[in-house]
């Protein structure tokens, strides 16, 4: 823990001081690379890395990669992912959060905008598309560790439930909710999005980013969300998708695809038709869809690419360094098949396969609730 805080300091102090170097002219724009490489521990930096194998020098690797594989194995096999997602977080999500800061997902970057400034962007964003007002009952289901829930409690004064399976994330972000001291308007609890366990028309918003991309059974999931949503209410969208210049015959495409599910243990990925179809089914009414990346945004994945990540990942060089310090037990037993198989991937594979067209990470896709029935989709189907 004392290592933890000074490399955390040490990365706070770099940021500040290439805030100030950068601001000067000439030096400045030659300094900018720096910034990104050596920001703050909490951020896509170096330094991150560097707390991440501090933190996790002692960690049973191979135990974990076993469970991992046999869960994947489990999912392809029957349909059901949860376990290996489950499993796949009470790891990741700390280490996520250890490399990356509280932010999970992919959002708008622009030049001379900080990632941490394009999330609170991302956050405004996300309370216009629920239109979130005072008072509101709002459910973000697959909310991790409730971070953008907690966001969009204090600016729009609705309050938020958060909806997981994880354990430890329901510690994490309830912890997260008293540091932050919105316990009289947040909570995180447990139960899977598919089964609810709310009764119907619940709440006044609900809204998932990037935790339907773990549903084998898209239109259960949003049938469920159609179902806790009162009359009026909007259910709002932001995922990962393959898009319509994904060819599953392309042996390059389907890698990075496949590569970006089996990473995380999660199902094939799904299309944008696939949302408006379930949503349909659901007795859904299509409110807006917009791409949020389109320029003169920077790609959805540049986050990977102004920090260099992308390409200290896609080294071989940093590879072979890897697989050298667990030869030589400077890097715990199955730390090699750990790093490569749940950190070089899916990381290099976003990059890729959003350089290639294939896949997008910024689609807001926003529904409005008429009025549910349990035999909406049975109606449609009729």
């Amino acid at each position: 823990m004392v290592l933890t805080s000074i490399l955390s300091l040490v990365g706070t102090v770099l940021g500040t001081a290439l805030d100030v170097a950068c601001a000067v002219p000439v030096v400045g724009p030659l300094l900018k690379p720096l910034k990104f490489i050596f920001g703050a521990a909490d951020d896509q930096s170096v330094t991150s890395l560097f707390t991440f194998l501090w933190n996790y020098r002692n960690f049973d690797f191979e135990h974990f990669m076993k469970s991992h594989k046999a869960a994947l194995a489990v999912g392809q096999k029957t349909g059901d992912y949860c376990t290996g997602v489950c499993n796949y977080y009470e790891v990741m999500s700390e280490v996520i959060t250890l490399t990356s800061g509280p932010f999970w997902h992919f959002v708008p970057m622009a030049e001379g905008v900080s990632r941490k400034e394009s999330h609170d962007q991302f956050h405004c964003t996300m309370v216009n598309h629920l239109d979130a007002k005072p008072g509101q009952k709002i459910l973000e289901f697959g909310c991790g560790f409730g971070e953008i829930g907690r966001q969009v409690a204090k600016i729009s004064g609705a309050s938020v439930t958060g909806l997981t399976m994880s354990n430890a994330e329901i510690v994490g972000g309830n912890e997260r909710i008293h540091k932050a001291g919105l316990q009289d308007r947040c909570v995180i609890v447990q139960g899977n999005y598919h089964k609810m366990p709310f009764p119907d028309a619940s709440f006044d918003k609900v809204f998932g980013v990037y935790c339907l991309k773990y549903s084998a059974d898209l239109e259960t999931a949003i049938s469920e969300a159609a179902r806790v949503l009162k009359p009026g209410g909007r259910l709002v969208s932001y995922e990962i998708i393959v898009t319509d210049k994904y060819d599953p015959t392309n042996k390059t495409h389907k890698y990075y695809v496949d590569n970006i599910s089996h990473s995380t243990c999660m199902p094939p990925l799904w299309h944008a038709h696939n949302f408006r179809d379930a949503a349909r089914k659901a007795g859904l009414v299509p409110h807006s869809e917009v791409d949020l990346c389109k320029p003169p945004a920077q790609p959805w994945y540049s986050c990977f690419e102004r920090t260099y990540i992308h390409d200290v990942l896609s080294s071989p060089l940093v590879l072979n360094a890897v697989k050298l310090a667990e030869t030589v037990r400077i890097l715990p037993k199955s730390f090699f098949e750990f790093f490569e198989a749940c950190i070089i991937h899916p990381t290099t594979d976003f990059t890729n396969a959003g350089r290639l067209g294939i896949v997008d990470g910024a689609l807001m896709m926003v529904w409005t609730c008429l009025l549910y029935t349990s035999d909406a989709a049975d109606e449609e189907d009729s």
